[in-house]
């Protein structure tokens, strides 16, 4: 049985423009479907780095395990001013940096793949609406619908963030940095080190 991409875009396409049709004021109908829009893209994205915790958390565990691991080598190897340890272990943890720093990195761009996709129905739908600035932006009076999303995105980000764990059932859901880190070492403090705030050069 074949899949028929059209048929597909055109239910996403009703589902969205249904939330935009909502109130009949349009400009009001509008700023709902824009807030209904960004709201599922922060939570599919959230979804998406959940997904990819599940499937790589053993990756990303050992990663963060081993840079906590050799971080806190190399600072026990300063403090015993043993020198070719310290640099052995700090190459190490620099190198485990690397990957938690990248993996990092594609976590959240994983996130985001929801918004060039919102942004490209938005485009289709209303390209031809403009929206007049009450106070001009040097030449420009009016703006289009990225002005209104991104905003609307980035405000959707930050209160789902908050209420998220609180939903019933979520948590369990996803699986969080947090969670998969929950029983590993912890990185050591300078001060735990140096307890007399003495940093010898190894």
């Amino acid at each position: 049985m074949s899949v028929n991409l059209e048929t597909i875009y055109l239910q996403i396409d009703a589902a969205l423009i249904f939330f935009f049709r909502l109130v009949d004021n349009p400009m009001l109908g509008y700023m709902v479907g824009i807030a209904i829009l960004a709201l599922l893209c922060a939570v599919i994205g959230d979804l998406t780095v959940a997904l990819a915790f599940r499937l790589n958390g053993t990756f990303f565990k050992r990663d963060n395990q081993e840079l906590v691991r050799m971080q806190n080598k190399s600072l026990w190897a300063l403090k015993a001013r043993d020198k070719k340890s310290y640099q052995a272990c700090n190459e190490v943890a620099n190198d485990s940096f690397g990957k938690v720093f990248f993996s990092q990195l594609a976590l959240g761009a994983s996130s985001l793949w929801p918004v060039p996709f919102a942004l490209q129905w938005l485009g289709e739908r209303f390209a031809d609406v403009a929206f007049l600035l009450p106070i001009p932006l040097g030449a420009r009076t009016s703006v289009g619908y990225a002005f209104t999303f991104i905003p609307m995105y980035i405000l959707m980000r930050i209160l789902f963030g908050k209420v998220r764990t609180r939903l019933p059932g979520y948590r369990r859901l996803t699986l969080t940095e947090t969670d998969a880190n929950a029983d590993t070492e912890s990185m050591v403090s300078l001060d735990e080190v140096f307890p007399e705030k003495e940093c010898p050069k190894a």
